[in-house]
């Protein structure tokens, strides 16, 4: 059986997530560390991608997500 790919929480960076669960994973980290979720963002091409306010223009330009939304937009 194929192993699921880990994701690193933004809020703490020593949690290792399977994709699937990163969801609720960051829901719950988000309310344990709110000084670090005030200085953060969600990229509004996946809810996943939690990135520093600062940084989040910049990601939403790059992100992978984008092409699909973008793509979806147009037809």
């Amino acid at each position: 059986m194929e192993t699921e790919a880990l994701e690193i929480c933004p809020y703490d960076p020593s949690h290792r997530m399977p994709v699937s669960r990163l969801q609720y994973h960051l829901a719950s980290c988000r309310k344990k560390n709110p000084k670090i979720a005030k200085k953060m963002a969600n990229c509004k091409y996946n809810a996943c991608h939690v990135v520093p306010i600062k940084r989040l223009k910049e990601h939403e330009v790059n992100c992978v997500n984008r092409t699909a939304v973008d793509d979806g937009q147009k037809n």
